[in-house]
């Protein structure tokens, strides 16, 4: 059974591998927009890492709001770095049709991993593929993809989505050196 950890502002999901799935906050009107079921649900069957922010109440916008963002991002930047995290997968709504794949490849690997998202989902889904703009990768270490679900993509195609996210989310893995066999029994790397 997979060990979840819930703090007052998010939940964390341990995990093994490489990659981290992330939900981040979402404040304001786009609550109906929340992912962290769907982000819990591809960690636990890719038996990755994840870290889901809980769904900010109405009452708790303004410097709540942003101090649970500073929170999530510090707790991101810990995993990284305590894990050896090497990319992280960002899963959101949108109100837009389709699965919009955004990422800023700035190296082969990145871009390898962004073709293995895209045609992990394309036979499944409706993609579009943009770039990141530069103030959300400026200072990206590892590859950061971010998925935008639109409205059946977190409704009727939901379980697909996730069964396609998490042998993406393998494949990955494999493609970032990680196997089961050279990891330790605390799940981190030797």
């Amino acid at each position: 059974m997979p060990l979840k950890i819930i703090h007052p502002r998010h939940t964390e999901v341990m995990g093994t591998g490489l990659v981290l799935i992330s939900s981040p906050p979402v404040i304001g009107a786009k609550r109906d927009l929340y992912t962290g079921q769907i982000s819990e649900e591809v960690a636990l069957l890719s038996r990755s890492w994840a870290i889901i922010a809980r769904e900010i109440k109405q009452d708790q916008e303004g410097d709540k709001a942003l101090q649970a963002g500073s929170d999530f991002d510090k707790s991101v930047q810990t995993f990284v770095g305590e894990y050896g995290i090497k990319c992280i997968i960002m899963i959101i709504g949108t109100s837009e049709l389709g699965i919009m794949i955004k990422a800023h490849p700035d190296d082969s690997t990145s871009e390898e991993i962004l073709e293995i998202i895209r045609s992990g989902l394309e036979p499944h889904f409706s993609t579009r593929v943009t770039d990141l703009r530069p103030e959300d990768s400026s200072s990206q270490l590892l590859p950061i993809v971010r998925l935008e679900l639109g409205p059946d993509e977190r409704g009727f195609t939901k379980d697909q989505f996730v069964n396609s996210i998490a042998d993406i989310v393998g494949l990955i893995n494999t493609r970032l050196g990680f196997s089961e066999s050279n990891k330790s029994s605390s799940g981190v790397l030797d």
